[in-house]
């Protein structure tokens, strides 16, 4: 019984740890062109990379969040950066505004696909109204309904890759022009998940919180493990339909390519998958404001309405000139944990020698 137990709390840490990442930019493909696929062959084994890094910050953010009892966003950043702790919380929390911008513009060009006339600007603000909604509800919730987006997701990127080998007329790979191109790929590939784990740390540091070793140490094996599969297939994809490329949403080009009604199915899941990572930001954001306005119901409000302004900048342009910025600053906040709890592991070792 234990063993089950287990296994589904491990499950359902690598679930989360994906659902958290799987945004408008992952669920559309466009962070995967941006990330990956624009390199070439090698955006293989840096997936591969991407994958490992994954697994080893994920589990050292959930452990931290073990380890220092980690419950809210203020309580994260003072242990992380003492005293300037104050600093962390504004650049994290900036960070998370503009991320949660980038769902709410990514709704907008999702619902562009299938809505005329300017009523696809509703769309953002549905998905506001939905993750506020949600966000309400609490943290143990809102985890629930987070995992909605996995099995969901996989399945249509499973169909995607499906369709595209099916009906394959060529492959088309970009190629790579000399060593600084090669490093940039490096690069971004790290940036792809610091930042990514910088938007989700209040979340799995929460989550690490209240599971043990075992659990936090298998769950982001399995996180990683649909990671990479699903970055994989969402690559080969694209290479199989190099026009899709061009698009804000190339998997619900491609899908849309296929069928209406897979287009529509695609359209929805992908919306799904907006909708959970929104709420994981309107959660932080709002656990953060209440410390200072109290009210959590009114921080969450006035924290998607700013964002519904900033996402008048598109969708397209947020995740081109912004998202770069905000990795680097994950970066920063991921060397900051590592040294942390390396400094504990040393710690440690010197009182067992004793």
């Amino acid at each position: 019984m234990l063993v089950k137990t287990s296994v589904k709390q491990s499950l359902l840490v690598g679930a989360v740890m994906f659902g958290s990442i799987v945004g408008a930019g992952f669920a559309s493909g466009k962070e995967v062109w941006f990330y990956f696929a624009q390199f070439g062959w090698v955006c293989f084994p840096l997936i591969a990379l991407a994958g490992l890094l994954l697994f080893i910050l994920g589990y050292t953010f959930l452990e931290f969040g073990k380890r220092h009892g980690i419950e809210t966003v203020q309580q994260m950043n003072n242990k992380l950066f003492g005293k300037y702790g104050i600093i962390g919380e504004i650049i994290f929390i900036f960070s998370n505004f503009i991320l949660l911008s980038a769902m709410f513009a990514g709704a907008n060009s999702l619902f562009d696909i299938v809505l005329s006339q300017g009523l696809y600007r509703f769309a953002s603000v549905f998905t506001a109204v939905i993750a506020v909604v949600i966000s309400w509800l609490g943290f143990s919730k809102m985890i629930k309904i987070n995992l909605a987006v996995v099995p969901a997701m996989v399945l249509v990127i499973a169909g995607i890759f499906a369709y595209c080998l099916i009906n394959a007329n060529g492959f088309v790979v970009p190629l790579i022009d000399g060593s600084e191109q090669l490093i940039s790929s490096v690069f971004f590939c790290i940036l792809y998940v610091c930042s990514n784990l910088f938007f989700a740390g209040f979340i799995f540091a929460r989550l690490g919180n209240e599971h043990s070793k075992k659990v936090n140490l298998f769950g982001s094996l399995i996180g990683s493990i649909f990671m990479v599969v699903c970055l994989i297939g969402m690559v080969i994809s694209i290479y199989l339909n190099p026009y899709s490329s061009m698009s804000d949403m190339p998997l619900v080009y491609i899908a849309s390519s296929a069928s209406h009604l897979f287009g529509i199915i695609t359209l929805i899941v992908v919306w799904i998958g907006i909708a959970t990572t929104a709420v994981s930001l309107v959660y932080t954001i709002s656990a953060w404001l209440q410390k200072y306005v109290h009210s959590f119901k009114l921080c969450s409000i006035a924290v998607c309405i700013i964002c519904l302004i900033i996402s008048g900048l598109g969708f397209g342009a947020i995740v081109s000139y912004f998202y770069p910025i905000l990795g680097v600053f994950g970066i920063i906040f991921m060397l900051r944990m590592v040294f942390l709890e390396r400094k504990l592991f040393l710690k440690r070792g010197k009182i067992v020698e004793k």
